[in-house]
């Protein structure tokens, strides 16, 4: 969920729009551990798991679809619900296991207003985010997806600016105005039709969803840099709202779905969904992203971080066959462009939902 310069988010990634600074000076004892020459390997690490998050989620969606076809029908094993259950659970446990002696402190000094502010942050950013995503996957391509999600970095900028008075960076309004126009360029339509309109092809539930889903990231982007001010450690903000999450989803699954959800799942769903997509891409990815912060700045990190948008286009074409041609690639490069200008001068507590 869920992304390209963080995680989940960039959903998650996400998938996701700011450094997990504060995350990474967090988990001090981990970093310490970690060799800082291995940075660059950790950030190019980092950047191809999370570039391929979409690409491997709709390559499940697509493969249990033709199950089913074959079956005639059946259960349907795959669902947002036991999806992002299993990724929450996998990623909570392990953040709440290295930061738990922080949360048994701070949990019980929660005043009622700190709890309502990681319950909205989580509903936004582990809940209504992560679940637009996944539908929208169903209905739109991965490259589409892909360049619509771009938007959470501007749209973070302006919330961040309307709501917490922060200054946008400099050639911001440049930047966000090249944002559509890259989007545009990558639609490829045909001017002879009468219906040839830059959004014709797409589906309109997954555009709405997928506005709905970068506006609740954007959102949960600026609660965090109210949550990064409170100094609380990682297995609060990250590993208890995670476990949290995963009961939600686990709750939802069992009620609108029901235990065949978890009952029906066939072997490969697991092993692609628990190895690969919450193993390696997930988990795999929140510590390449420690790794990164070790020797490299937070600046350099989000930057070349964008580089998952290239990432993401082409494990779209290998994984999944979708087109990939040259206006699709000029358009990224555009966005591309865009997103470096947009975060060529940080911001205050820049900070990842």
């Amino acid at each position: 969920m869920q992304i390209f310069l963080s995680s989940y988010w960039l959903h998650r990634s996400y998938f996701a729009c700011f450094p997990k600074v504060q995350c990474a000076k967090r988990c001090a004892k981990l970093q310490q551990m970690i060799p800082s020459r291995l940075a660059p390997l950790a950030l190019l690490g980092y950047v191809l798991l999370r570039g391929c998050d979409a690409s491997v989620l709709k390559w499940l969606q697509e493969r249990g679809a033709a199950t089913l076809l074959r079956t005639a029908g059946g259960e349907d094993p795959i669902s947002f619900g036991n999806v992002f259950f299993f990724s929450n659970l996998a990623t909570g446990l392990v953040v709440l296991l290295l930061d738990r002696r922080r949360l048994q402190h701070q949990l019980p000094q929660l005043v009622l207003r700190d709890r309502s502010l990681l319950c909205l942050r989580s509903a936004l950013g582990s809940l209504i985010g992560p679940i637009c995503y996944f539908l929208v996957l169903q209905r739109l391509t991965v490259i589409s997806q892909t360049l619509l999600f771009t938007l959470i970095l501007p749209v973070t900028a302006l919330l961040a600016h309307l709501l917490l008075r922060e200054p946008l960076p400099k050639r911001f309004g440049f930047s966000f105005a090249l944002l559509p126009l890259g989007l545009l360029i990558t639609r490829n339509v045909d001017p002879s039709l009468s219906s040839a309109a830059p959004w014709s092809g797409l589906d309109p539930v997954g555009l709405a969803l997928g506005f709905l889903s970068v506006l609740a990231f954007s959102a949960s982007g600026v609660l965090n840099r109210v949550v990064v001010v409170k100094g609380w450690g990682a297995g609060l903000t990250i590993g208890l709202t995670n476990l949290l999450a995963a009961l939600v989803f686990g709750t939802i699954t069992l009620v609108f779905f029901g235990p065949e959800q978890f009952l029906h799942l066939h072997w490969w769903w697991l092993l692609g969904l628990l190895l690969v997509y919450t193993a390696c891409i997930n988990l795999g990815g929140e510590l390449l992203l420690l790794m990164s912060y070790r020797g490299l700045g937070a600046i350099t990190v989000a930057l070349w971080g964008n580089a998952g948008i290239f990432v993401s286009l082409v494990s779209a074409y290998l994984l999944l066959g979708e087109a990939l041609n040259a206006r699709t690639l000029m358009g990224a490069l555009l966005i591309l462009a865009a997103l470096l200008m947009a975060g060529a001068k940080p911001v205050s507590n820049p900070e990842v939902a």
